[in-house]
């Protein structure tokens, strides 16, 4: 299922199986860094029939959460967005429920520390090694909201697993940043996707990328390092399982993302908002006309030599 206003990317589908070995994995997802949706990755979970709203409200309803609204409207350029408001975990759980049409999301919630017996609702599968069991996310979202462009800072891989109604998630690798108008000192891109404007990033048409309605139970591998794009179809939540890249690279630059550089963009921004904000913008739109004026100098040396 393909959203009809990313006509001008270049999406083909992501690869779907329903069970997978962890040779197999291994070899043709993981090492090659290649998203897959895995439909068994949580079959002997009881979380996917124990985890209703009604469920999560009365074990955790009472606590106050941070909502997260629209990222256009909330310092865009900032690698953090701060909340937009709290209330009540059951009056949001509300809203998701009833297929409310708003931008509230709640992200990188680490719901178990609230409930720590909701960990014996879930495992990690024995289909890699590295997990990073003390970070287990959830992430919920209301009927109409999205999360921006982005790459996980910490380059980790994760496996998203989908509890209630659909999500479409359009990803890119990383060979393709060069397209994306990544914002520096950042893993965001400063284009929209939910309304996307070819004047203004022309860049975004050469984007390759992959596409996939996410339903109940599945669960698609993200691996290290891989754009998303993430668009809540319905009111839904989803569990994130983290685990290490193999890769010592990725780790490092993983550490460094997160102990330097977000600090170092917090500081600037704190201090020189709209200035440095101004600089990202025009930096990360001049980076991408140089590729797009290196694609045409290429296309006319080739014409040139053939003619």
């Amino acid at each position: 299922l393909f959203d009809s206003s990313m006509d001008p990317l270049q999406l083909t589908p992501i690869d779907v199986v329903d069970e997978i070995s962890k040779e197999d994995f291994v070899h043709r997802y993981l090492k090659p860094l290649k998203p897959v949706v895995i439909r068994n990755f949580a079959q002997n979970w009881q979380a996917t029939e124990k985890w209703t709203y009604s469920y999560l409200k009365e074990k955790a309803g009472k606590e106050k959460v941070k909502l997260y609204g629209k990222w256009l409207d909330n310092d865009p350029t900032a690698i953090e967005m701060p909340p937009s408001e709290e209330m009540a975990f059951a009056d949001y759980l509300d809203l998701v429920e009833k297929g409310a049409d708003s931008d509230l999301r709640i992200f990188l919630f680490n719901l178990f520390k609230l409930v720590p017996e909701l960990l014996d609702d879930f495992d990690y599968p024995n289909i890699t090694d590295g997990w990073l069991e003390d970070f287990p996310y959830t992430f919920f979202g209301c009927a109409g909201s999205d999360v921006r462009l982005h790459y996980d800072i910490d380059l980790s891989h994760v496996f998203l697993t989908q509890f209630g109604g659909t999500k479409r998630i359009t990803l890119f690798d990383q060979d393709q940043t060069k397209y994306l108008y990544k914002l520096p000192f950042t893993t965001h891109s400063a284009a929209d996707l939910s309304n996307i404007d070819l004047e203004k990033y022309p860049a975004l048409r050469f984007a390759k990328g992959y596409q996939h309605t996410l339903t109940h139970g599945e669960t698609l591998f993200m691996p290290s390092g891989i754009w998303h794009y993430i668009e809540y179809i319905d009111g839904s939540f989803s569990l994130s399982l983290r685990a290490l890249s193999e890769s010592n690279l990725y780790r490092l630059k993983g550490a460094y993302n997160v102990f330097v550089i977000r600090k170092l963009d917090y500081f600037i921004n704190k201090y020189y908002k709209n200035l440095w904000s101004d600089f990202k913008l025009k930096r990360a739109i001049a980076k991408a006309q140089e590729i797009i004026d290196e694609r045409e100098n290429n296309r006319q040396n080739k014409l040139k030599a053939s003619g």
